[in-house]
C-alpha cells in the first residue's frame, strides 16, 4: 500500500560505502522522481476517449485506476453505447474493460461506481442487467485474476437483492469485504415505516451479509445518503438524511466486529452536529469529514472545513487552514483519509492553502505530521486547472498517488476532445 524505500536505502548505503574508491559520476541518483500528471481515460496507443469519463478510485499500490466511461473506443468490441467501467495498468499502459457479465457478454444498461482493492485484483461496480422478471439493479464484482463476474449483493441466503444504483458499493482491501445498499425489505428488515433502505456488509469469505446501519422509524422519511468502509472491512461510514420533509441527518461508524453503532455527529452536550459522510483510516481509529459547525476552538470562518476526529479518544483536529496558519476563506468537501490516518485529501474553493503557490486547487492533500498541504491537480506544464469545479478523485495509500476527474483543457497536452478525463498525479510531495 506505500511505495519501498529498500531501494533507495540500499543505494545509498552503497553509495556510503565505495563512494571512497568510485568517481562522482558513479553515485546513485536517490532523488525523488518529480511529479507529473498524466491522462488516465485514454486507449492503450493514447488515442482520447470519445466520451466523458468519471468515476475514478485507485489502488492502494499507486499501480491501477479504475474510472467509469461513456467512450466506445477505449477498447476493442466496445459495441454497447452504454458507460462501462474501465482499468488502466499505470506501469504497462494496458487498458481492459471490467463491467463484462460472468458469460462474457456486454451489460446493456451501463455500469457505474467502480471500487478496486488494494492490490487490483478486485473491482465492484454497480450493473443493471435484464432478466426474465424485469431490469436488476445490483453490485457486481470482477475478479481480474479468474476472469470470473460474481453478483454481490446479495440476502445473507444468497438471493440476489436489488442494490442502491446511486450510492455505489465500497470494497475492503483484500477484496473479502463488501459493503452496500439496499432495500431493506429485501433482507427481511422492513422498510415500509419511513426508511427504505440500509447499509448492509458481505463477507465473500463466510458467505454472509448482514445490516449494518440503524433503521429509524417513523415519519419523515429517511434515507442512507453515503458510506464508506475501513480497509481492514471492519468498521463501516454512513450517513442518513430526511428526505420527506426536513434537512435533518445522522452519521454513524459501525463497527463489524462487536456489532456496534456510534453516532459521531453528536457534541460533547448530545447536540446534533452537520457532519458529512466519514472516510475512515485503516483500522477505523480516524475518521475525515467536512463540516460548517465550529468543532474547534478559534473556528470563527462560518464555511465548510475538514476535520479529523480520533474515533478512541473524541479528539477532533482542523485540517483545512492556510499556508499562513490562518482560517480559510471558502468552503472546503470531500474528505478523504490515508490508511494511516496521517494525511487527508480535499477539494476546495478557498486560497492560500499552500505556501508559495499561488494557484488554487481544487484538490489538495494535507500532511499533519508536517504540517503542510501541497495542490493535487497541478497541470502538467504547472499553473492552474482551467476546471475548478469539484472532482471526483481517490489517492493511493501513501498519498503519493492521486486520479481524479476534470473537464480541463490544460491539463495535459492535446487534450482536445471536449470531454470530462481522468488523471494521474505522480509523486506528489
Amino acid at each position: 500500500m506505500r511505495l519501498t524505500t529498500r531501494a533507495a536505502l540500499a543505494a545509498a548505503l552503497a553509495a556510503a560505502v565505495t563512494g571512497a574508491v568510485l568517481p562522482a559520476a558513479a553515485a546513485a541518483d536517490t532523488r525523488a522522481p518529480a511529479p507529473r500528471t498524466e491522462r488516465v481515460s485514454v486507449a492503450a496507443d493514447g488515442t482520447q476517449a470519445d466520451g466523458p469519463s468519471d468515476a475514478a478510485d485507485i489502488s492502494a499500490d499507486g499501480r491501477y485506476a479504475v474510472f467509469q466511461s461513456e467512450a466506445t473506443n477505449l477498447v476493442p468490441g466496445d459495441t454497447n453505447q452504454r458507460p462501462d467501467i474501465y482499468l488502466h495498468d499505470l506501469r504497462t499502459k494496458k487498458v481492459e474493460r471490467v463491467s463484462l457479465r460472468d458469460s462474457g457478454a456486454q451489460y446493456t444498461s451501463g455500469a457505474g461506481d467502480p471500487s478496486i482493492s488494494a492490490d487490483g485484483r478486485y473491482v465492484t461496480y454497480s450493473a443493471q442487467v435484464e432478466e426474465a422478471g424485469g431490469l436488476y439493479s445490483g453490485t457486481f464484482l470482477k475478479d481480474r485474476r479468474t476472469g470470473r463476474t460474481e453478483i454481490v449483493s446479495l440476502s445473507d441466503d444468497d438471493k440476489p437483492v436489488f442494490g442502491d444504483y446511486a450510492t455505489g458499493a465500497r470494497i475492503s482491501a483484500n477484496g473479502r469485504y463488501v459493503a452496500f445498499v439496499s432495500a431493506l425489505k429485501d433482507h427481511g428488515d422492513g422498510g415500509g415505516d419511513g426508511m427504505w433502505t440500509g447499509v448492509y456488509l458481505r463477507d465473500r469469505e463466510e458467505g454472509s451479509t448482514r445490516r449494518v446501519s440503524e433503521i429509524v422509524t417513523g415519519h419523515p422519511a429517511w434515507i442512507v445518503a453515503g458510506l464508506t468502509l475501513s480497509a481492514d472491512g471492519r468498521h463501516v461510514g454512513y450517513g442518513i438524511g430526511q428526505v420527506r420533509p426536513g434537512l435533518g441527518g445522522r452519521t454513524y461508524v459501525h463497527d463489524a466486529r462487536t456489532g456496534t453503532s456510534k453516532r459521531i455527529d453528536l457534541s460533547p452536550t448530545g447536540k446534533d452536529l452537520r457532519i458529512g459522510v466519514p472516510s475512515l483510516s485503516e483500522d477505523g481509529g480516524y475518521a475525515a469529514f467536512e463540516s460548517a459547525e465550529p468543532l474547534v476552538g478559534g473556528d470563527t470562518n462560518g464555511k465548510s472545513d475538514i476535520f479529523r476526529l480520533d474515533t478512541r479518544t473524541g479528539k477532533i483536529k482542523k485540517v483545512t487552514r492556510r499556508a499562513d496558519g490562518g482560517q480559510t476563506d471558502d468552503h472546503s468537501y470531500q474528505a478523504r483519509i490515508t490508511p494511516d490516518g496521517r494525511q487527508v485529501a480535499f477539494t476546495s474553493s478557498a486560497s492560500g492553502l499552500t505556501a508559495g503557490d499561488p494557484a488554487k486547487g481544487p484538490l489538495y492533500v494535507r500532511d499533519l505530521k508536517s504540517g503542510t498541504t501541497r495542490r493535487v491537480n497541478v497541470p502538467q506544464g504547472g499553473g492552474q486547472s482551467e476546471d475548478q469545479g469539484f472532482t471526483a478523485y481517490a489517492s493511493s495509500g501513501d498519498a503519493r498517488t492521486f486520479v481524479f476527474t476534470s473537464d480541463a483543457t490544460n491539463m495535459v497536452p492535446g487534450d482536445t476532445n471536449a470531454a470530462r478525463d481522468v488523471f494521474v498525479r505522480r509523486h506528489v510531495r
